[in-house]
């Protein structure tokens, strides 16, 4: 049975963000009153550990570093900055700022721990870019280590055509000044209907791999890092046309010898990818003149529950995320519902199941008993 629970008047706005810490005793929350809180799970009850306020503009996302760091939380924000916090001494405290980003932040996260302390960014210029922490210790320190550019989704135009909305405010009665208006309207609207998400391979035997989506291209990028490299694009996993996928996450192998990526879209639907690929120990072979092997990826699960939104279609895949052991995938959308999907024992991960949904309704009822 699955249990829910409520944080009521978690922020004074809208909450744009919620992510449990490595142990899941601490659940990190950010929202568009500008302020991060920590809740500590106690009793089965969570209550508010601390709050602060982080960025002069709303905080989009947030992410929790591997607990081997302390306590670190990165923030993303629409004032284009991401800001790493530290817990010093009973008090989280402002450690690094990172300014590169030329657009809004929409998603942080950090790598896994066996690669140090990285963290991978995207932001609305269409640049998913990797940070290193070069103080562990003191954790002010922090140096762009690789960068890669997906097209710019509009930035540029969206900014010209707000120039121009500026410009011809004072002569809004004109019809060229009306379409330029409208024109203003649909640029203002790019950023937000597009999908901004990113997330880590969990193991290191396939080096360093970043899955993310930018913009609206209906396409999920699989990214390789490596040292003696710039960053590659090894395969990309496309949608139907004209579908914007809004959120990805990569599945911990925990053994398997091949991935699952799951995805979230702009449709309502809940996609999972089987994806296989070359180790590190495989590419080493390749350059010693052994078998090349390629990257691949079928389409194992597709499910539209989330589409339905009291009896109308519309309905939008807000946050796909895995179980620790990646053998369950967790869902959540605008119909109001988390469902839960699971592969079948004797599949292989080719055929999944819905294992469960709860809905606000069903907490709510509970309460009023």
């Amino acid at each position: 049975m699955l249990q829910t629970g409520f944080i009521n008047n978690a922020h004074t706005d809208l909450v744009t963000c919620a992510v449990y810490d490595y142990y899941g005793s601490k659940l990190a929350t950010c929202g568009l009153d500008q302020k991060i809180s920590v809740w500590l799970l106690e009793e089965s009850r969570w209550t508010l550990g601390d709050e602060w306020k982080a960025h002069d503009a709303p905080v989009l996302h947030l992410a929790w570093a591997h607990p081997e760091f302390g306590q670190v939380i990165a923030s993303a924000s629409v004032d284009r900055t991401v800001k790493i916090w530290e817990k010093d001494k009973g008090v989280w405290k402002e450690k690094a700022v990172l300014l590169d980003c030329r657009a809004t932040v929409r998603q942080v996260e950090f790598s896994p721990s066996v690669f140090g302390l990285r963290l991978a960014v995207v932001s609305a210029d269409g640049w998913l870019r990797v940070y290193d922490c070069l103080d562990q210790t003191r954790l002010d320190a922090w140096a762009l280590a690789d960068q890669m550019e997906f097209g710019n989704p509009g930035l540029d135009e969206l900014q010209q055509l707000q120039q121009v909305g500026t410009t011809t405010t004072t002569t809004a009665s004109t019809s060229s000044t009306a379409g330029t208006a409208a024109k203003v309207q649909v640029g203002g609207s790019r950023e937000a209907d597009g999908g901004w998400s990113l997330s880590w391979c969990k193991d290191r035997y396939w080096g360093q791999l970043v899955a993310c989506v930018l913009g609206s291209s209906g396409v999920v990028n699989i990214v390789q890092f490596s040292p003696s490299r710039p960053p590659q694009v090894v395969l990309k996993l496309e949608e139907s046309p004209g579908v914007v996928i809004s959120t990805v996450s990569w599945a911990p192998s925990c053994g398997r010898s091949y991935h699952l990526i799951a995805t979230g879209g702009r449709d309502g639907h809940v996609k999972i990818w089987k994806v296989d690929g070359p180790m590190i120990e495989d590419e080493e072979d390749e350059d010693e003149g052994g078998e090349e092997k390629k990257w691949s990826a079928q389409l194992v699960a597709d499910f539209d529950d989330h589409a339905n939104v009291g009896g109308m279609t519309g309905g939008v895949v807000g946050k796909v995320e895995w179980n620790v052991t990646g053998t369950i995938l967790s869902s959540s959308g605008s119909d109001g519902r988390v469902r839960l999907w699971k592969a079948t024992t004797t599949s292989a991960g080719r055929i999944w199941r819905i294992a469960g949904s709860v809905g606000v309704e069903q907490q709510k009822q509970k309460e009023k008993e």
